[in-house]
């Protein structure tokens, strides 16, 4: 596997409150995306709080289960609970600094991620950061948002393309770190050839399948069509903090950029 992860305030905002972290070990890719929320810099906040928090977690889970469990089911229950525990984890701590500090009262942030192992493939996410996966020609949505527009979409009032360009399109109903408790929705798979694709709304907000998929088909280095996407972004508009991490299934790691 190839990865690499990149962010850019983007061209209307001053401070970039957007958070990765990805880490390869053991054959295992964990590639994570928040994007904050709240007053002054507390969104900058939570977001890099929530990244380093649920990685402490996560990634120590992850090399306990790959060093002593050999029964691909009991991996993939073990999975499971590892995520939703470092989700837990993550968001008591966000709100715990919110509840304890008056400057940082309400913060919250996006949580959403990957994880890869061989054959075997999670997605998880708290809000509207996505995780895609790009292949060929076309570009798959793996994750459900946690929005207004979602919910607009679910119950049949809009279309996906009508959502695009939605007034409240950036309205959030979940987030990591507003309340003690969150529900971080998990989903396993089989890891399917192509890109895996991890990004704020600060880049999906702009998608465009026909885009994505002639970035990802290029011959350029991982690091180019990352910075290609961010220049695509940018040349729409750039209206947020744009975030992307691309994780290649089907090429030789040759490093990326672990964290922001």
């Amino acid at each position: 596997m190839q990865v690499f992860g990149i962010s850019d305030v983007g061209k209307k905002r001053s401070l970039n409150e957007d958070n990765f972290s990805v880490d390869v070990f053991d054959g295992i890719a964990v590639a994570l995306v928040c994007d904050g929320m709240g007053g002054a810099n507390a969104g900058e906040v939570a977001s890099r709080v929530a990244c380093k928090c649920f990685m402490s977690s996560i990634v120590p889970k992850l090399r306990e289960i790959k060093s002593s469990i050999t029964d691909s089911a009991e991996i993939i229950i073990k999975t499971d609970r590892a995520i939703c525990e470092a989700s837990d984890e993550a968001n008591k701590k966000v709100y715990e600094m919110s509840c304890s500090d008056k400057s940082l009262s309400g913060m919250g942030t996006t949580l959403s991620g990957c994880i890869i192992d061989g054959d075997m493939m999670w997605t998880f996410n708290v809000g509207d950061s996505r995780v895609y996966h790009i292949s060929g020609n076309e570009a798959k949505q793996l994750t459900v948002d946690h929005s207004f527009v979602q919910a607009l979409i679910n119950d049949g009032k809009i279309t996906k393309e009508e959502a695009q360009t939605h007034p409240n399109r950036n309205v959030i109903l979940r987030a990591l770190g507003v309340s003690s408790r969150v529900e971080c929705d998990v989903c396993h798979s089989v890891t399917q050839p192509g890109c895996y694709f991890v990004c704020s709304d600060g880049m999906s907000n702009y998608f465009d399948e026909e885009e994505f998929t002639k970035i990802i088909s290029s011959d350029k280095p991982i690091a180019e069509k990352a910075e290609d996407f961010v220049d695509f972004a940018n040349s729409k508009g750039g209206s947020d903090n744009i975030t992307v991490i691309l994780i290649d299934t089907e090429k030789q790691n040759d490093g990326g950029n672990n964290e922001h």
